[in-house]
């Protein structure tokens, strides 16, 4: 398996736990809309990332920190105290989450970093001029859980293609909907749309995929990725 290095060049705290991290590779990095890359840790452990965005060889994450205490996934902790200069080793991209090129209505579901794949399908979609409606589902429990909303804005402004909506479940009195993305997904909602891509924890997407399924969505219009 050939390893790569990544150069840690650029990081910025999003919210109290989750992080935007640029890397620079030796060259120019290429991958697939909704792709992902492992990084190989010392003692031979992995964690794979999904990419949000490059430009030539830089390559940005968005990366939730959670503790080492938490097994595997403790090791995001180790990326995150990574400092300015620093490398790490990692593989080619791989994954099957990718955006269908079609100009089929799309409707994108996520939470927390979740967000980084299906970020990057949209830009991708908006670059490669699809004909098609895209909408963002985000859910977050409390205001300050929510990131990447200017960025959002300034996409939707510039594109009369697509549109966000936020959902928070433990906030009142906001601007934003009240609530779970689940509430969304009614019929009469659905059927502005003809493909769905989910990427949440294994729990939640099943129950999505069980609200889609019984509006009677095709398993083959229904795009996840577990994490």
């Amino acid at each position: 398996m050939p390893l790569n290095s990544f150069t840690l060049i650029e990081k910025k705290k999003l919210t109290s736990d989750i992080y935007e991290l640029v890397f620079q590779a030796s060259e120019k990095f290429d991958f697939l809309a909704g792709q992902f890359i492992t990084f190989i840790l010392p003692n031979i452990w992995w964690r794979a990332y999904s990419i949000l965005k490059t430009q030539w060889n830089k390559v940005t994450l968005i990366i939730k920190s959670r503790s080492s205490n938490n097994w595997w996934r403790g090791w995001s902790e180790y990326i995150c105290n990574k400092k300015i200069w620093e490398e790490l080793k990692w593989t080619n991209p791989a994954g099957k989450f990718l955006l269908q090129n079609n100009n089929k209505n799309k409707l994108f579901i996520w939470t927390g970093t979740g967000f980084v794949p299906l970020y990057n399908q949209i830009i991708h979609s908006l670059s490669q001029n699809q004909e098609c409606k895209l909408e963002l589902l985000f859910w977050a429990r409390k205001l300050w859980d929510l990131f990447y909303l200017t960025d959002l804005e300034k996409i939707k402004n510039n594109n009369s293609n697509f549109d966000y909506k936020i959902y928070l479940s433990r906030e009142e009195n906001t601007q934003h909907n009240t609530g779970y993305v689940t509430d969304y997904l009614t019929k009469n909602n659905l059927n502005n749309f003809e493909e769905y891509y989910i990427c949440w924890i294994p729990a939640l997407i099943d129950s999505s995929i069980k609200i889609l399924e019984e509006n009677n969505i095709q398993s083959e219009n229904i795009l996840t990725e577990k994490y």
